[in-house]
């Protein structure tokens, strides 16, 4: 009786741990480059020092991976601002492939200095459907400013290159 409870016992630490290794899925990294525009823009000063604002943005624009694969890109942030000293930001961001999969994240960053300022953040998977269902994972990312923001002339054109490393469920 003890044998056929200790095989039983081995029988089920070696299921666990093999198990454990056949469904565990393999990371996956991917860079891509987003090149990206202000579609809206709210800003409203805080009074404590000069040149400091809060605001609201919203960008679009196109994201094309190393492998060749394109989806359009949307995101929505909050920014924190002092001229001259740079801005913290927050917010979410949504990839929409061709076969109607997407990919969303929660991110945050900085970006330094005054004008056309480089920056840099990091973001975490939330959510994803279609071939991106059950991911998970996170995305670090540079961003390079190509025109400021006016109402008028320029729309914050910019570039953002990003390394996703993810894993997927096993289907």
């Amino acid at each position: 009786m003890k044998r056929a409870i200790t095989a039983s016992i081995m029988a089920l630490v070696l299921l666990v741990t093999v198990g454990f290794f056949v469904i565990r899925a393999e990371a996956e990294t991917l860079k891509y480059k987003i090149t990206t525009y202000v579609t809206k823009f709210e800003v409203v000063p805080v009074p404590d020092v000069e040149n400091h604002v809060i605001g609201v943005v919203e960008r679009r624009g196109v994201a094309i991976f190393e492998n060749g694969e394109t989806a359009t890109y949307h995101a929505w942030f909050t920014l924190d601002s002092i001229s001259g000293q740079g801005a913290s930001f927050r917010g979410y961001s949504s990839l929409s492939f061709v076969d109607g999969s997407t990919s969303t994240l929660k991110y945050e960053g900085t970006q330094t200095g005054e004008k056309l300022r480089p920056g840099k953040g990091t973001g975490e998977y939330i959510k994803g459907t279609g071939q991106f269902q059950g991911v998970k994972g996170n995305v670090s990312f540079t961003t390079k400013s190509l025109t400021d923001y006016t109402k008028d002339d320029t729309k914050g054109d910019m570039i953002v290159e990003a390394t996703a490393t993810y894993t997927l469920p096993k289907k």
